[in-house]
Order: structure tokens, then sequence, then C-alpha cells
């Protein structure tokens, strides 16, 4: 049986993509392989993790003005006739697209040489390329139950998020020591984050023990690394992390955007967060992502606009000061996380293409 998957531009499509990659070939006779576009973070990700990736042309559905939305359909009609080209090309047996506009090409494609075509939604509410491809599949796969109320689909099945397999099996409860903080704005980083936490460092050098382990970006790392030196707070400093579950074990509390991906990791390991939402991510998504975890008690949310090193120093003095709560912050995170989410994906794929 062969898998093609489309995911591209954000690693919230990617990883969760690879992961269902990673089970679905782990069984005999099973082929997978990726349509992304040739200008997104697919071009790094997906060949480093073994598999192949064809590309197609997809935009996606931003800008007002009449020309930019021509523009944009023309891209879309042109990526439909590649991604056409490259399936009746690639024969798969099934289409998988994980969300964003670069799914829309390709999953169009398949529909229309009648390939069976799945989606996973990623995030509480769904995003505008997943509210057009859900009604024409067979199935929509979700991370969020809440989720389904708002796809209008022959089948919603509450999957949960597919985590890679070098994270599952790395939980380890929090060890005694300081009080430690993961800080993290995805794999760019974040500059607002960054200068929220450095306002932070030195509020926190009165406040008893603390470790700060922050991942900044590759962009903004000289300047966080140098504003770091002479610090007497316990901390590391890099511009990115492949080891992500080494930090998650550490912390006891982790500051970081609210993309699917980063809470459902979050959920794995049972850690309370303090998110701080992109305010410029698409449907405003991440805003919803995080009123949500922090409507069920998993975290706290503070706007960017908002974020400031006092902000910060309040919220993170009070769940030092309350560990009860702290707990109870990390079980209700918990509470989110589905087992063997790839797993589900594929069997209703399979359920959908016999």
């Amino acid at each position: 049986m062969k898998l093609l998957i489309a995911a591209g531009g954000t690693g919230g499509h990617i990883f969760p993509g690879l992961a269902v990659a990673e089970a679905f070939t782990a069984g005999a006779d099973r082929e997978a392989c990726f349509a992304g576009t040739p200008y997104g973070l697919e071009e790094r990700l997906i060949p480093s993790a073994g598999y192949r990736l064809v590309t197609v042309e997809a935009r996606p559905f931003t800008g007002t003005s009449p020309l930019v939305k021509v523009r944009t359909v023309i891209a879309v009609l042109h990526g439909i006739l590649q991604a056409r080209r490259l399936i009746k090309a690639e024969r798969p047996d099934a289409v998988l697209g994980m969300g964003g506009f670069t799914s829309v090409p390709v999953v169009l494609a398949a529909l229309l040489l009648r390939i069976p075509s799945f989606i996973h939604e990623q995030n509480v509410y769904p995003g505008m390329a997943n509210k057009l491809l859900t009604p024409r599949v067979k199935a929509a796969f979700v991370s969020f139950a809440e989720t389904g109320r708002h796809l209008k689909a022959r089948q919603v099945v509450h999957t949960g998020m597919p985590i890679r397999k070098a994270m599952r099996g790395t939980r380890a409860e929090k060890k005694e020591g300081p009080f430690t903080l993961f800080v993290f704005g995805g794999s760019r980083g974040a500059r607002r984050i960054n200068d929220g936490i450095l306002e932070l460092l030195p509020r926190l050098e009165g406040s008893g023990p603390t470790a700060l382990y922050h991942q900044t970006g590759p962009e903004d790392y000289s300047r966080v690394a140098a504003a770091y030196n002479g610090s007497a707070t316990i901390h590391e400093v890099f511009p990115f992390t492949d080891r992500m579950e080494k930090y998650y074990n550490l912390a006891d509390v982790v500051v970081s955007r609210a993309g699917a991906s980063t809470i459902f990791e979050l959920s794995y390991f049972r850690r309370p967060a303090v998110f701080v939402p992109y305010p410029y991510a698409a449907g405003a998504h991440q805003w919803k992502n995080a009123s949500y975890v922090e409507g069920i008690g998993g975290a706290q949310v503070i706007e960017n606009s908002e974020l400031s090193g006092e902000r910060l120093y309040r919220t993170i003095t009070h769940l030092r000061e309350h560990p009860g709560e702290l707990a109870r912050m990390g079980a209700n995170m918990g509470t989110i996380y589905v087992e063997d989410a790839a797993e589900k994906v594929i069997r209703g794929i399979e359920a959908g293409v016999s």
C-alpha cells in the first residue's frame, strides 16, 4: 500500500505528517512519500527524515486585493494540474492532507482522480483549507475532540495528534532541583518571547534557585546569549534543539507559543504551560488553541502585546509558590493526549480504502 502525504509550510503540519509516515512504513509492504512546496520547511525536514518529497505550486489564501486573489486562484489551478500529474506518476492508494495551503491542490487533484482522500486537522478550530476539503474527503481526523463540532464531514475520527516516535517513550518525572523553565518560540524562535525572558531574568535572581533552558531561534541566538552573560541564574541557551524531550522532562513550566504540535507534546509530558500565542497565525488558531487549553486548566495565557518581564515574573512566581496548582495544571494538560494517534489515523485510512 502506498500513501501520499501532503504536508508543508510549517513544522506544525510537517511533524505530524512525518509521525504518520513513520508508523505507516513500519508495516510490511508499505510506502509513504510527501507532496509539498519548494520553499517551505519541508524541503529540509522531509528528506532528512528519509522520505521522498515531490513539489507542487501552492499559495496561502491571503490578501484582499482582486489582483492577489486572481494570482492565488491561478496558482491553485496550476498546483492542481501539477498534483494531478504527480499522483498519476506515484499511483498512491490514498492521499492524506495535513492541513494548510499545501494540502489544497494535492487533495483536490486526488479527489478528481477518485483516489481515497483524508485530512488531519491539528488545531482546535479548523483552518480554511480543511474547511474547504472536509466535506469532500472520506474522513477527517482531528487532534482535539472539540474540533468535530466545527467541521462538516462525512466522518470525523478523534485520533489525537501524531507525535514522532523519538519523543514517545522518553517521559520521566521531574527530578528534585531548582525551579525550571523551558522557553522556546518554535524552531525559528520568537523575538517577543526572547525579550520577555530577558526582562524576566534579573527579577529571578532573588527568587530562589531557578534554571532556564532557552531555545532562542538561530537569528536571535547571539543577542540573547550575550544578555545571559554574568547572570547568576542557572541557564543553558541554544539556537535550536532536536532533543525537546530532554528539556520537557527537566521543566516545571514551559513558556512557548501555542501551536498544536507543541500542545500535544506538552500533553504527552504532562507539563503545564504559559502560552504566548503568535498573534499573526492564520485564523488566530494559536489564540484559540491556547484559550481551549487554559479553559481546561492546563495553561495560562498571556497575549503577545501584554508580554513583559513583570507579567511573566508574577505568573511564574505564583506557580512556583503554589505547587498543588502546578501539579493540577500538568494533570489537566495530560488529559488532551491520545495514545497511538498515528496508528488511529492509519486504521482510519485503511478502513476508507478497503
